[in-house]
């Protein structure tokens, strides 16, 4: 054989020899994966339902703070960011429950923190059952994170890529914020009356 045969062997399977060291280094340092009917299941037994009837007894509220103007805390009440006490809740006396004034039917809502409280409503629990059930069905990785209702509301309100047309375009500018499925009969520039 001549030199340069022994040569070009020798890189052939020094290249063959790395590409396998790579492949093996990424599958024995990549975490774990986790099936996605493992991940449903871990997602159902992880979730729970908040109290929402006893609101004297959190010392601390978590709150959605996404806006300049108002935030909702997880017992379901909106107030001005201005009214938010020392514990994250808003102060009760200044502020709505479950409040879905710039709601519409479909469960789209004008404001974010609208939508979070209206969501958070009891009688919306059957609407957030379904969204529980579909999403660990399909598997979302989004709503793997979530732990109770507030969570579920907070994310299904921010990111509904429902509300969106061609990807790129919001279906209803005016109501882009939306925790129910059923809104793809919502088309862009359609108004539909809200409730209260």
């Amino acid at each position: 054989m001549t030199l340069y045969k022994i040569i070009h062997r020798r890189r052939i399977w020094i290249g063959v020899l790395c590409i396998f060291i790579i492949i093996s280094l990424y599958f024995y340092l990549s975490p774990r994966r986790i099936s996605s009917p493992e991940m449903s299941h871990h997602m159902l037994t992880k979730f729970r339902w908040l109290p929402l009837h006893n609101t004297s007894s959190l010392s601390y509220c978590r709150n959605s703070i996404q806006g300049p103007n108002y935030i909702t805390d997880e017992l379901g009440y909106i107030c001005p960011l201005t009214w938010k006490q020392v514990t994250g809740c808003c102060d009760n006396e200044h502020s709505k429950r479950f409040d879905c004034s710039g709601c519409m039917d479909n469960s789209c809502c004008a404001v974010y923190e609208h939508c979070v409280s209206c969501c958070l409503h009891p009688d919306k629990k059957p609407v957030l059952q379904s969204i529980l059930y579909q999403v660990t069905e399909s598997f979302h990785p989004l709503y793997s994170l979530v732990k109770d209702q507030f969570e579920l509301c907070l994310t299904k309100c921010r990111t509904s890529s429902q509300s969106v047309h061609h990807e790129n375009s919001y279906r209803n500018p005016d109501s882009k914020y939306c925790y129910g499925f059923d809104i793809s009969h919502l088309n862009p520039g359609s108004s539909e009356s809200t409730t209260s």
